[in-house]
Parts: C-alpha cells; structure tokens; sequence
C-alpha cells in the first residue's frame, strides 16, 4: 500500500507539473523552481525524520529516496552534519553521506564520530570515512611526517621533583606527536601505539585524523602503565598509518624510562 501511495504523489506531481509548464522560458523555470522547493521540503519533512524510524520498512523508503534523488537529499545530509548536536545524528546519515557525498565530507563527520559518547555502529562510520576518501584521494608520493614524539608521565611523586615509578604504581603515560602532511593533497591517518615491558602489554587505542594538504597536527595519547621491578625502561612501538593501507607509513620505537618528570 505504502508503494502505491508514493507512486500516486508522484503521478499527481507529474501531471500537476504537465499542466503548470506552459511554453515560455520564465514560466518554466518558475515551475521547475517551485517543483525543486517542493521536493526539498519532502525530503526536510518527511523522508529525513524516516530515516531513524523505529520501522526497517520505512527507513529503507527514505534511504531509497536520498539515493535516488541525491542532488536534493545530500544537502539536507550535510546541513544535519554542520548543524545537529552529535548525540542527535544517526548512523544513516554517516551511512548516506559516505555514498553520495565526497572527502570534503570527511572532516565534519570525523569530529562527530569522535565526539560521540556512543561507540554504536562504530564500524559504520568508520567504512563511510573510508569511502568517502578514497574517492576523492589524490595520489602523492610525499608521505606524512613525524616531525615531534615524547612521553611524560602524569601524577608527580610528592617526596621529590624526580622520583623512580615502584613496581605497584600506575601512572598516566602522555604520549605527545606532531604530524606534518607535506603532500599536495589531505590525509587520512590512524595513529596506534603500545607500551611494552610492563606488567601488561599497554596499547592504546586507534585514532583518526584528517589533515589537510601541507597541514599538521598535534596531539596526544594516554595510557595506564604498570612497571614491572627488574626493568629500568618501557619500549613504545608508535606507528602511522594511512587510512585504508595495510602497511603503516611509519613505524617509530624507542625506549622510555620509568621516571616520573
């Protein structure tokens, strides 16, 4: 019944078209002006709401309306993006945007996916990202640069201004980076990391970012490190990875002692 329904507007729209479009220029953009703003306030009113209707009937109707028609339901996706409280943006519109959208898409939804306290279909927004900047990528052979990577720990011993970490402590390691992109054109990297010789094997969890042609990036990570006694320092293994490339781009160790700075 519904599919009747939407076949019968649609024929009403048609034949309301037929007989508004004279011949004449004006009056025919006209008409074509006023049948767009038609169909965009469909797609604001109706098919957009649907889209995170508790009904799996309904939501494919309204994913099936922004795919056939991008050209008016991308720009409702991308004002949700720019415009919407996190909390409040679905994982369809991830879903969508990553197939109609392109890598100027990449940055907004990144920084809602990020900003989500929910991790719920984390892999959907992860494949959209993906998509959406390999579409668009551009190839370069100038690769990202680790241009700066240190550790401190968090937490100072009271007793003294540097003080050995005990076998039972646990401290906050901040792992600070600086990304540089000279390449012509944006990247999209993951950052990992993983803390060895302590009493457990530290990895911290993956990152993501975007940064843009001849851009950079500076930030951190933190973990929980859990020394052990018979060792004076933790190996870090930091690696750099293009999003979507099997193989890191860099992959940097080094040795960091047990010294509470």
């Amino acid at each position: 019944m519904t599919v009747k329904k939407n076949i019968y507007y649609i024929l009403r729209l048609i034949i309301f078209l037929i007989i508004l479009i004279p011949a004449g220029t004006h009056k025919n953009t006209t008409a074509l002006a006023f049948f767009e703003e038609q169909a965009k306030y469909v797609f604001l009113h109706q098919w957009y709401p649907m889209l995170s209707d508790s009904a799996p009937e309904k939501r494919f109707q309204a994913a099936r309306a922004f795919l056939n028609y991008p050209e008016w339901g991308l720009p409702v996706l991308r004002n949700t993006i720019l415009n919407q409280d996190t909390e409040s943006v679905p994982w369809q519109i991830a879903m969508l945007t990553g197939m109609l959208g392109d890598s100027t898409d990449v940055p907004p939804l990144l920084k809602i996916w990020k900003e989500s306290e929910s991790k719920e279909h984390s892999t959907i927004w992860l494949g959209a990202l993906k998509r959406l900047y390999w579409k668009n990528r551009v190839p370069d052979s100038k690769i990202p640069i680790l241009t700066s990577l240190s550790v401190s720990y968090s937490e100072k011993s009271p007793d003294a201004e540097k003080s050995p970490v005990t076998e039972n402590d646990k401290k906050v390691a901040n792992l600070m980076f600086r990304i540089d992109n000279p390449a012509s054109a944006p990247r999209f990297i993951k950052v990992s990391s993983n803390f060895w010789q302590t009493q457990i094997q530290e990895n911290i969890d993956e990152k993501y970012y975007w940064i843009p042609a001849g851009g950079r990036i500076e930030s951190s990570l933190q973990a929980q490190i859990s020394p052990v006694s018979h060792v004076d320092y933790m190996r870090l293994d930091f690696r750099i990875w293009e999003v979507g490339v099997p193989d890191p781009l860099i992959h940097q160790t080094g040795e960091i002692p047990f010294i509470v700075e």
